[in-house]
């Protein structure tokens, strides 16, 4: 079967020792002995690749080269080891080396590398092997010469006859002639995205403990030149907690700051800014206040005064503007609203501009998502081997594209949040399920593309003045329901607002409301459409809910006033979250009660506080209606009027009283009455008994 094989020149002590590595990794694959030579010191090789055996009596041959492929001169060092895991005899042969015309483009050096098309004729090298016995190896290395060909990607075949059966291998070998390719790559820091609003300190200690996402993003892309582009509200998350976050959110946050790569902020929550344009706004939505999730440890503990620029910095400098909407959703109204004639720029995948290449505009900037997406995929891959195979391919293939494109190629590798945040049955918020990305593949899939003889890496400066004319654009996807979310808050933007002036901090529950509006807007909701649409409609209902929070309740049962003077009850229900402060403005119909006019009320969040208004009967008794209604401190009338039936019955209070009194004389009265009578006929006993005692002297 074919294998993957680079070929680049370099010293030949390296070239045995990474051969010997090789081998030894194979040897470990099969269940075999490693050979004594495997013990020698030396580096292994970016990529390794061994042949699988064609039946039971072939063995493994593995080929290790220098430099990723990359041949800067006129010849390239080849090692390999042919290991005999038969019983039989391996006879002296040699390796053949042979080369091809060079490849033309991608398609060309996937056909070859899978076996489909392509050819490799031209014999350059024959590498003596000498016997080798039943289980034991052999390593040879030699130069290759390739002359003065043009630069290219050219395909390569090894072939080793000593065996039972030809054992034959393919690969690619890159020349780069007198420079290399100018490379640039986005990488973002983002996480997961069902999540209303803020991380909480659970889900950061989550994503930023040792096998976490945020860990493994970090652990990816540093001491690379990648540009990160961050989503300011994972700082946010962990500053607000201040010294009640997770240590190892506060150590992730740390080394965030301190890498030395360029960077750019995403939108909020990486919210996504094409359906927020296309459903008719000038710009997209920020965020107004994260006061709401600020802990007060937070607010004592600091020396300087808290902004909101102070807790979603991504930099200690000012980074340029750059917008990243959801991969193909982007058009040309879109670009042009965003960019307006500032310096901001637009990333949008090559595959929705015109032509459908990745060229560098004053407006767009278009990466080729094709390499992006592989190199992705290939970081995803478990196996190694196999992902060292992919990586392989795209570091061809991305040097190919750089080469034809005249200038930086830029790549941008898609969102590698997970959706599957969860929360348990006591509300706190989980990462539930493995997550299918490690930082040793996103480690590699970054170093294959800027990290390799063939590529040199730019940073974000040089992109943006790279940038020359207009790029055409057009949406290669549509999100209407997205855009309708948008609609949908906006709706309820006047409603919220307006609930709001009842609160005695009404910033930051408009702010924890757009938060949650940006989170839901988060572009990488889209690997999720199902779970999107059930909190798309859940929103909607929620902020349905919140913009009538804080009312009067209804009372089902009539007031009976039976005293000239009394506590009227009144309960203010107030769902929201926050504390309200609201006034009670009491209108009684009839001008025999008299009431307080204006009462003052403080609303405990999430429950119904009783509030009691003096009330007083002036004249008469009857039926009396109050009308009771909620204003805020700006004089906005806060749910509707309740109107509460008094039953006024001030002159029963008299009547009682004379009753009472009446009683009261009586039980008195027939206590004095029963008093005498009792100490009467004591009297008259006592009579009687001395007569007795008389007549019987």
């Amino acid at each position: 079967m074919d294998s993957l094989l680079i070929f680049s020149p370099r010293g030949r002590a390296r070239f045995r020792a990474a051969a010997i590595a090789a081998v030894c990794a194979v040897l470990v694959m099969c269940g075999l002995p490693t050979p004594a030579a495997a013990a020698e010191p030396g580096p292994v090789p970016a990529t390794v690749a061994s042949a699988e055996q064609q039946d039971d009596e072939a063995p493994p041959l593995a080929l290790a080269l220098g430099d990723d492929g990359v041949v800067t001169g006129s010849a390239f060092d080849a090692a390999a080891t042919v290991a005999n895991t038969t019983d039989a005899d391996f006879r002296a042969s040699d390796l053949r080396v042979s080369i091809g015309d060079a490849l033309a483009d991608n398609e060309a050096i996937e056909a070859w590398l899978d076996g489909s098309g392509g050819t490799a004729r031209t014999e350059i090298a024959s590498i003596p092997v000498e016997e080798i016995a039943p289980g034991e190896s052999s390593s040879v290395s030699a130069p290759v010469p390739t002359g003065n060909i043009p630069s290219g990607v050219y395909p390569v075949s090894a072939a080793y006859g000593g065996a039972t059966a030809p054992i034959t291998t393919r690969s690619i070998v890159i020349v780069t002639g007198d420079s290399p390719a100018s490379v640039a790559m986005v990488v973002p820091i983002t996480g997961p995205v069902a999540v209303a609003g803020l991380y909480s300190a659970s889900t950061l200690g989550t994503l930023t403990g040792a096998d976490g996402l945020l860990t493994a993003q970090l652990d990816a892309v540093d001491g690379t030149a990648a540009v990160l582009a961050i989503d300011p509200s994972i700082p946010a998350s962990i500053r607000v907690l201040g010294s009640a976050a997770p240590a190892t959110a506060r150590a992730w946050l740390e080394r965030l700051m301190s890498l030395e790569n360029d960077r750019f902020a995403l939108q909020f929550a990486d919210a996504d800014v094409s359906p927020q344009i296309a459903a008719g706004l000038d710009a997209p939505l920020a965020p107004t206040h994260l006061g709401f999730a600020l802990e007060q440890a937070t607010i004592d503990a600091s020396d300087d005064p808290i902004t909101l620029s102070s807790l979603t910095r991504i930099d200690d400098d000012a980074a340029p503007t750059v917008y990243w909407p959801s991969p193909g959703s982007a058009t040309d109204d879109t670009v042009s609203t965003l960019v307006g004639g500032s310096a901001a720029r637009v990333l949008v995948p090559a595959s929705a501009t015109d032509d459908g290449s990745a060229v560098l505009g004053d407006d767009a900037l278009a990466y080729d998502d094709a390499l992006s997406d592989a190199l992705l995929d290939a970081a995803r891959m478990s196996d190694a081997p196999t992902r060292a195979r992919a990586l392989t391919v795209a570091k061809a293939e991305i040097w190919l594209a750089a080469e034809q494109s005249g200038g930086p190629l830029l790549l941008a590798l898609d969102r590698m949040g997970s959706d599957d945040l969860t929360t348990d049955d006591a509300g706190t918020e989980i990462v539930d399920g493995e997550l299918d990305l490690s930082a040793e593949g996103l480690d590699e899939a970054i170093r294959a593309a800027l990290d390799t003889p063939s590529t040199s890496h730019v940073g974000l400066d040089d992109v943006l003045a790279a940038g020359s004319g207009h790029v055409g654009v057009a949406a290669t996807t549509e999100d209407p329901l997205r855009e309708q979310a948008v609609v949908d808050y906006r709706a309820a933007e006047p409603g919220l607002a307006h609930i709001a002036t009842a609160l005695a901090r009404p910033d930051h529950f408009l702010g924890q409301v757009r938060a949650e509006a940006q989170r839901l807007l988060s572009v990488s909701w889209a690997t999720n459409p199902e779970g999107w649409l059930t909190r798309a409609e859940d929103f909607v209902a929620l902020n349905a809910d919140r913009a009538v929070a804080i009312d009067i309740q209804e009372l089902q049962q009539p007031v009976q006033l039976l005293s000239a003077e009394a506590p009227m009850p009144v309960w203010i229900r107030n769902d929201l979250p926050y504390e309200a402060k609201v006034t009670v403005i009491a209108t009684p119909d009839d001008p025999r009660l008299s009431i307080d006019r204006r009462t003052e009320i403080i609303a405990n969040p999430d429950s119904v506080t009783r509030a009691s208004i003096p009330i007083e009967a002036r004249v008469g008794s009857g039926d009396v209606t109050v009308h009771y209604t909620l204003q805020s401190a700006t004089g906005e009338r806060i749910g509707p009027t309740r109107d509460v039936a008094v039953t006024v019955r001030a002159d029963w209070e008299r009547i009682a009283v004379v009753a009472l009194a009446v009683i009261v004389a009586g039980l008195f009265g027939s206590g004095i009455f029963r008093q005498v009578r009792r100490r009467k006929r004591e009297r008259v006993e006592s009579h009687s008994d001395d007569d007795i005692r008389g007549e019987s002297a």
